[in-house]
């Protein structure tokens, strides 16, 4: 029964889900990280029923931040709802519920999730919205809206947006308008709509001045110079431009994707091996979790099943489980060997083509073409 479901978390691993999904665990947690987020998981949760909310999130966060667990979360959206903040509670519930938990999941992270989806409808039934109105010069461009003194992305202008319940200041500004600030009062549930009246402020339109190296300024200064030159000056001055760049194309494109083949061929090698160690290092320690459970079947005499000694079948879990990270850090390898082999051999293939572009233009030469199960040449002779 072991052996299947050490079998089935393999092939999930092959498959490419697991590794997405845990590379970052497997490479976070170590004993130490797992005791220090458990310790500061149970303080998060002694100041929340203690009512202390400020604290609980703060030790709720950083035990989240050293290992995932969807119970942090749960409780971290309880305490941000208490405090009011009600779109972070809600934004940290989402976190929750669209996590994709794999069947063999700890109970408590199932329990999390399934007490995340019946508080957050309740949460969301609790959520204030506020939609925010123009009136005046609304077709100017460079207008800013401000919500508690922070810029709203235009795209929230006449939409409900989520906000917490209490007070709320609004003020919309610009180079040559602007509006009176705006202060509203929130109570949960509520819909309201906030209007700001725009007015003009009598100031010109700045102008933005030509400055060197801005594209678009550069361009107009240079047209306007141009017309007032004559023709043949314009025409003298662009042969000397044009001469200068092609003798700067001449020169060749740098050492730029050599050196990006080289860290690529050094980086590819050295994930490969971290790759190999960590798969070496997963036959060792499921080799050890098979032992302690054959010893523990000969000892009870019976079948694969008559294992009774809970200790040794904790140790032989806890070391599948050590085998399955082992597993997924040594896949992560190797495939990050395999890009990297493939982005070097890529980088050293187009410098050596673009190196000797030049040259082969006026000399007789035959360039290897790659393609989807082909190869051949091409040249000029």
């Amino acid at each position: 029964m072991l052996r299947e479901t050490a079998m089935r978390r393999i092939f999930c691993l092959v498959s490419g889900v697991c590794v997405v999904i845990n590379a970052h665990a497997a490479f976070a947690q170590t004993d130490l990280e797992r005791a220090t987020a458990r310790d500061a998981a149970n303080h998060g949760r002694a100041a929340f029923e203690a009512g202390k909310y400020e604290k609980a999130i703060d030790y709720l966060s950083r035990a989240e931040q050293l290992v995932h667990a969807p119970p942090h979360l749960l409780y971290m959206a309880r305490a941000q709802a208490k405090l009011g903040r009600l779109v972070a509670a809600h934004e940290t519930y989402l976190k929750i519920t669209r996590e994709t938990l794999a069947p063999n999941a700890p109970k408590a992270f199932l329990s999390a999730q399934a007490a995340a989806e019946q508080e957050q409808d309740a949460l969301d039934d609790r959520l204030p919205s506020v939609t925010v109105a123009l009136q005046g010069a609304t077709t100017a461009p460079e207008v800013v809206i401000q919500m508690d003194g922070t810029a709203l992305p235009t795209a929230m202008i006449g939409i409900p947006l989520p906000a917490d319940p209490g007070e709320h200041v609004f003020k919309a500004s610009g180079p040559t308008i602007t509006s009176e600030p705006v202060t509203i009062k929130l109570s949960e549930a509520a819909k309201q709509t906030v209007t700001l009246v725009l007015r003009s402020t009598g100031a010109a339109r700045p102008v933005a001045a030509a400055t060197p190296g801005h594209p678009a300024q550069a361009a107009v200064a240079a047209g306007a110079v141009a017309s007032t030159a004559p023709a043949a000056n314009t025409a003298a001055a662009s042969e000397p431009a044009a001469e200068s760049a092609s003798a700067d194309s001449s020169k060749g494109h740098g050492p730029g994707l050599l050196i990006a083949s080289i860290a690529s061929f050094t980086l590819g090698a050295a994930s490969a091996g971290v790759g190999t160690y960590y798969l070496i290092k997963a036959g060792d320690t499921r080799n050890k979790s098979d032992a302690i459970y054959q010893q523990c079947v000969a000892d009870t005499g019976g079948g694969e099943d008559s294992c009774k000694d809970t200790v040794r079948r904790d140790q032989t879990l806890a070391l599948d489980a050590d085998a399955d990270h082992q597993t997924k850090l040594g896949i992560v390898g190797l495939v990050g060997g395999g890009v990297g082999l493939i982005a070097g051999v890529t980088f050293l293939i187009v410098d050596v083509n673009r190196s000797d572009k030049s040259a082969r233009q006026s000399t007789p030469h035959v360039t290897p073409v790659f393609g989807f199960r082909s190869i051949g040449v091409v040249g000029t002779f």
